[in-house]
C-alpha cells in the first residue's frame, strides 16, 4: 500500500484525482487495491453510497496510510459510518480534509458533505459554530445557482445558533425571490420559496400556497408567449397549471385560487382539443365520460389505477353503439391515408377502413377517459419513481426483460409525471424488445435467418397479422394483437412506432397518443398473463 501511495499524488482531488486512479487501475486490471481504491473515490459524498459500496461482500476499506488527503476523508467518514472504535477522531479528521478540500477547489459537494457530518454530533464541533456559520453566510450570499443556495442551506440549517444569521437569510431570498419573478425565473424562484420554508418564513401549508402560486405564473408566461396566429402547443403549460392544483387541493386555501386553476385547466384542455381537431384526430366522443366515471365510483388514485387496468383495449359491443360507417363510404371502393406533408402513407378497402374507423373512435374515447381519470388520480396522490419500482418488481412481468427494468420504470413514472413526450420515447423501444423477448421464451425466432445477413425483424414483421403461424400467432392476444399493429405500425392508422422514429409526428400527437401508449404499457407489464402466453 505504501508502495501505491507514492503513486498518487497527495494534494489531488475530485476529477483529477478519479482521473489518476482510473489510470491506474486500467494498467493493474488484476491489483484489487487499485479497484477498490477506485471504487472508493467513484462513491457519492453520502451515508447511502458509503454504505452501498460497503454491503458488496468483496469489497475491502482500504488502509490509512494512503496520504491523499481525499481517500484520507473518505477513509476516516466511512470509518465513523461504521462505527470505528476511533470513531470521534475519524470524524473531525473527514470534516477537517473536507474543508480544505472545499477550500482549494471550491467544489461545493466536499463543504456540504463536512456540515452533514458536524450536524451527526454537533457537540464536539461547539467552539467551531459561529466561525463556521460566518463562512456558510458568506458563501450563501457569494453563490450565483440558486439550487446550490438551497442545498448548501439545507446542509447547515441546524447548524445556525444565531437570530441575525436567520433573518439575514431571510431577508436576502426575499429580495431574490421578487428578482426572480419579475424576469421570470421560476426555477430560481421555486427554489427561493423552499428556502424561506427551511428557515420559517414559510410554514409547510404556506410552502405548497407559494408554489402553487409560482406554478401558475410559470404557466401564464408560457401561455402568453404562444402566438395565437400560428398553430402552437407546449404540453407544459396544461402540466403545469395541474401541478398547482395538486398542491393545494388538499389544503385550506382560498378556493377562488382553486377555482381560477381549475378554468386555466380546462381553457387549456379546450384548446387541446381545438388543436388535435386541426390536425386531423377526431378526439370528440358521444360517449359521457363524466357520467361513466361517475357511475364507476372513480374518486381517487386507487379507483382510477383499478379502472385503468380493467378497462378492455378494445370492445366493440360499445363502439357500435356509438359509431356507424359513413353512408357515403359504400361509394368509394379504397381511402387513402395522408400524412401531413401531403404524402400518402396507407391504402385500404372499405372494409379494412371500416375496422380503422371503429378502432380510432374508441381509442379516442379511452384517451379522453384515460385523461379525466389520469387528472381524478393525479389531485388524490402524487406518485414516486419508488412506487412506480415496487409496483413493477411486484410484477414481476414476464413481458419485462431483467435488464431493461429500469427503462420502463422509468418511461411508466415518466408518465406518471404527465411527460407522455418522454414516455413514449422511453417506452416504445423497450416494447418492441420485449415482444421479441416473448417470442424468444416460446421457442419462436425473430431473426431472418434466410437472409444472407440475419437481421432482427422489424415491429411490422413482428406484429404482422395477415397469416397464422407468424411470429405472435398464438402467442399474443389477438385484439391485443391487432391493435398494437394497428396503432403502431399500420400505416392506415395512427402508425405511432414509424412516425415518431422518423420524425413524423409533431409534439402535439405524440402527448396525445402517449397517454395512450403509456396505459398499454400498464396493462401489459400488470395482466401479462392475461395477454401473453409463456411457455414456462
Amino acid at each position: 500500500m505504501n508502495e501505491l501511495s507514492e503513486q498518487i499524488p497527495k494534494n489531488e482531488y475530485s476529477r483529477e484525482l478519479n482521473i489518476t486512479l482510473f489510470k491506474l487501475w486500467r494498467n493493474n486490471l488484476a491489483n484489487k487495491k487499485i479497484n477498490h481504491l477506485y471504487q472508493l473515490v467513484n462513491c457519492k459524498l453520502t451515508d447511502d453510497s458509503f454504505k452501498n459500496l460497503l454491503e458488496n461482500p468483496e469489497y475491502i476499506l482500504p488502509e490509512i496510510q494512503i496520504e491523499n488527503i481525499e481517500i484520507s476523508a473518505r477513509i476516516n467518514d466511512i470509518k465513523f459510518i461504521i462505527g470505528d472504535k476511533d470513531k470521534l477522531n475519524c470524524i473531525k479528521n473527514a470534516v477537517d480534509s473536507y474543508i480544505r478540500i472545499y477550500e482549494r477547489t471550491d467544489e461545493l459537494d466536499y463543504l456540504i458533505r463536512s456540515l452533514e457530518l458536524i450536524r451527526k454530533v454537533k457537540s464536539i464541533f461547539k467552539q467551531d459554530l459561529t466561525r463556521l456559520e460566518e463562512k456558510i453566510l458568506q458563501i450563501i450570499f457569494r453563490l450565483e445557482s440558486s439550487y446550490y443556495q438551497l442545498r448548501l442551506l439545507s446542509a447547515s440549517i441546524n447548524l445556525l445558533i444565531q437570530k441575525v444569521s436567520s433573518e439575514k437569510l431571510k431577508d436576502y431570498f426575499i429580495v431574490k425571490l421578487e428578482e426572480s419573478f419579475k424576469i421570470n425565473q421560476y426555477d430560481n424562484a421555486t427554489h427561493y420559496i423552499q428556502a424561506l420554508n427551511k428557515l420559517s418564513y414559510f410554514s409547510n401549508n404556506q410552502l405548497k400556497i407559494e408554489t402553487a402560486l409560482c406554478l401558475e405564473k410559470e404557466a401564464d408566461y408560457y401561455a402568453n408567449q404562444i402566438d395565437k396566429d400560428t398553430l402552437t402547443y407546449n404540453p407544459n403549460i396544461l402540466s403545469t397549471y395541474l401541478d398547482a392544483l395538486k398542491l393545494i387541493n388538499k389544503i385550506a386555501v382560498d378556493e377562488s385560487f382553486k377555482t381560477r386553476l381549475e378554468k386555466k385547466i380546462k381553457d387549456q384542455q379546450k384548446k387541446e382539443v381545438e388543436i388535435i381537431s386541426m390536425i386531423g384526430i377526431a378526439s370528440k366522443s358521444k360517449l359521457n365520460i363524466f357520467q361513466l366515471i361517475a357511475e364507476q365510483n372513480i374518486e381517487d388514485f386507487n379507483s382510477g389505477f383499478i379502472f385503468l387496468i380493467r378497462h378492455p383495449v378494445f370492445d366493440i359491443g360499445l363502439i357500435e353503439k356509438q359509431a356507424k360507417a359513413p353512408i357515403y363510404q359504400q361509394y368509394f371502393p379504397e381511402s387513402i391515408q395522408i400524412t401531413n406533408k401531403g404524402t400518402v402513407s396507407g391504402i385500404s378497402n372499405s372494409e379494412d377502413y371500416n375496422v380503422n374507423q371503429k378502432r380510432e373512435h374508441y381509442r379516442n374515447t379511452t384517451v379522453s377517459l384515460i385523461q379525466e381519470i389520469k387528472y381524478i388520480m393525479d389531485l388524490d396522490v402524487k406518485v414516486s419513481r419508488d412506487w412506480v419500482a415496487e409496483m413493477i418488481s411486484e410484477c414481476n412481468s414476464p413481458f419485462i426483460p431483467k435488464d431493461r427494468e429500469y427503462l420502463f420504470i422509468e418511461g411508466i413514472y415518466t408518465g406518471f409525471q404527465n411527460n407522455f413526450i418522454l414516455a413514449s420515447h422511453l417506452l416504445l423501444p423497450q416494447i418492441e424488445n420485449s415482444l421479441k423477448y416473448i417470442i424468444e421464451a416460446n421457442n419462436r425466432n425473430t431473426i431472418r435467418l434466410s437472409d444472407d445477413i440475419q437481421n432482427d425483424n422489424t415491429l411490422g414483421g413482428v406484429l404482422n397479422t395477415e397469416e397464422n403461424g407468424k411470429m405472435l400467432d398464438g402467442i399474443c392476444e389477438k385484439n391485443l394483437l391487432l391493435e398494437l399493429n394497428n396503432f403502431l405500425v399500420d400505416g392506415n392508422s395512427v402508425n405511432f412506432r414509424n412516425k415518431i422514429s422518423h420524425g413524423l409526428i409533431s409534439p402535439l400527437e405524440i402527448n396525445y397518443y402517449g397517454i395512450y401508449l403509456w396505459w398499454l404499457s400498464l396493462k401489459m407489464i400488470v395482466q401479462t398473463e392475461e395477454y401473453f402466453k409463456i411457455d414456462k
